[in-house]
């Protein structure tokens, strides 16, 4: 639907140039208006074929030479006095800027420059990728030790493109990240950092539970003990006081035998 409305655009836009007569224009040729129209009409055909199942549209070459020339022809349609009164300034509803609009828009949301801007970078990453993918087609049933380098390329190339460039990074990048990483953890489970943090938190919560059955024991033992040496003390005591009236005794018979 959204193909087809765009087309009724273009075709109504066609219609515009030649009810000019009722404007009292002199005749004119505008033949960039024509050649805008058409340059639409081949981006938004392309369009589909490079939004899934992965975003292809900003690395396409064809795309992104359609959306230059598109450009030049409005610039060149735009800047002709004539030309300019015939199709930009006949109403406020001007279709040709909002077909324009529409393309810039398109152009500046998928961030498309930034991938010709650093078109080295963007190769790179895209090496990786395809690296990573063939690595992950061949070990499709346990993919975690042998695309482990691969995978950690593509991250490190991917930190390096957004640093700096975080919100203005291309969308095939941007996508193609977004996919891998989901693969790799939520298909593949291969998220090694979550089984590291899972393990982590595992051992520092097995330790905390057994804090308080450490301390009980060591509690026990320093009771046992206690009570040890106080039982070790309890003959010692008996057998003095046994001694102290056996020697009371003794000693007053002693005293008794010598005043008689």
């Amino acid at each position: 639907m959204i193909r087809l409305a765009w087309k009724i655009s273009v075709l109504y836009a066609a219609f515009l140039v030649p009810f000019v007569a009722a404007d009292d224009l002199p005749p004119y040729n505008c033949d960039a208006v024509f050649k805008f129209e058409g340059q639409f009409e081949k981006i938004v055909a392309l369009i589909p074929y490079h939004v899934y199942p992965i975003y292809t549209l900003c690395t396409n070459v064809q795309f992104a030479k359609e959306y230059q020339a598109a450009m030049a022809l409005y610039e060149q349609a735009a800047s002709d006095p004539v030309c300019a009164r015939m199709n930009f300034k006949r109403s406020q509803v001007n279709l040709i800027d909002m077909m324009h609009d529409q393309l810039v828009s398109l152009w500046s949301t998928a961030n498309c420059q930034d991938c010709l801007d650093r078109a080295n970078e963007t190769r790179e990453f895209l090496a990786h990728f395809d690296e990573l993918d063939k690595c992950l087609t061949k070990h499709l049933l346990s993919p975690c030790d042998p695309c482990a380098e691969s995978y950690g390329s593509i991250q490190g190339q991917y930190e390096e493109l957004v640093r700096g460039h975080k919100d203005t990074i291309c969308v095939d990048v941007e996508d193609r990240m977004n996919q891998t990483r989901h693969r790799w953890s939520a298909e593949f489970n291969c998220c090694r950092n979550r089984q590291h943090s899972t393990t982590t938190f595992v051992v520092i919560a097995s330790v905390f539970c057994s804090l308080p059955v450490v301390f009980y024991v060591v509690m026990y033992g320093v009771m046992r003990a206690k009570e040890a040496r106080e039982r070790s003390r309890e003959p010692l005591l008996d057998d003095s006081s046994r001694d102290v009236p056996a020697g009371s005794g003794s000693g007053s018979g002693a005293e008794l035998v010598a005043g008689s």
